[in-house]
């Protein structure tokens, strides 16, 4: 009798460690992706096409049991220390987008609020486009819809969708000499 009580409540517990512990993985990989876009972007600075290498890198960044296909977009943004956001590049990951390299891609541009050519990487700001008075800060945001891999929120009744994680990191762009 005792075990028929028991037995309910420990199969939740043990599927909600294993939920959790996808959650936490495929947040952290998420959270990896963005950092390693964020420092790859502050690398390239205003180098052509930038903005289809650092797509790649995060594609090559995400690994199971994160699914690429699940990222919904990913902004590449100009920002100051103060976070605002000053003008964005956003990706929508879908359709196709054929870069320079001759490697496709599968995201489609939304906006292009701060293409490659305008980023500032020059100490002087000389050459740089209007409003950039230094060495810019640069952004890159992941947006993922999360997507259940067990029956927990059946078992406990919870419904809706699952958590979307939107992830940020700034880093300021490697100056040129």
């Amino acid at each position: 009798m005792e075990f028929a009580l028991v037995i309910p409540i420990f199969l939740v517990l043990v599927v909600a460690i294993a939920e959790f512990a996808f959650l936490l993985t495929v947040k952290t990989g998420i959270t990896f992706a963005s950092q390693d876009g964020t420092q790859y972007a502050a690398e390239l600075g205003n180098a052509t096409d930038a903005d289809c290498y650092i797509l790649q890198r995060i594609e090559a960044d995400v690994q199971a049991p994160v699914d690429a296909s699940r990222i919904q977009s990913v902004s590449i943004f100009w920002t100051n220390l103060t976070g605002a956001n000053l003008g964005a590049d956003t990706w929508n990951r879908s359709g196709t987008h054929l870069c320079n390299n001759g490697v496709t891609i599968p995201y489609t541009q939304m906006t292009n609020g701060y293409p490659a050519a305008n980023r500032c990487n020059v100490v002087l700001a000389t050459g740089c486009a209007t409003g950039h008075t230094g060495v810019d800060w640069i952004g890159v945001t992941i947006t993922y819809a999360y997507q259940w891999i067990t029956p927990l929120p059946g078992m406990i009744g919870l419904g809706g969708s699952p958590p979307t994680f939107v992830e940020t990191n700034t880093s300021r762009l490697e100056p040129i000499q």
